[in-house]
């Protein structure tokens, strides 16, 4: 039974790295996009859009490095607050 369960918690832990990887990609998308809209903005409003959405894309993209960073760094399953492995 308690296999079963260590089994069951490794499997989230994975679903949960797949999904994460799943954000960096769509967070790259979404940087690559502001970039482009940065490089191709016509007028002043325009420029500080595409700044607005760079800074904010640059941001989420960076934390989500930061959080796979840490997973990476914490192989085992979270537990209760505390990670085991």
């Amino acid at each position: 039974m308690q296999r079963k369960s260590k089994s069951g918690l490794a499997s989230v832990h994975t679903i949960e790295r797949q999904r994460l990887i799943a954000d960096i990609r769509k967070a790259e998308q979404e940087w690559n996009l502001a970039e482009w809209r940065f490089h191709h903005a016509l007028g002043e409003d325009h420029v500080d859009y595409a700044i607005y959405c760079l800074e904010a894309a640059e941001k989420k993209l960076g934390m989500l490095l930061r959080q796979a960073k840490w997973q990476w760094s914490n192989p085992g399953p979270i537990q209760g607050g505390e990670v085991t492995g």
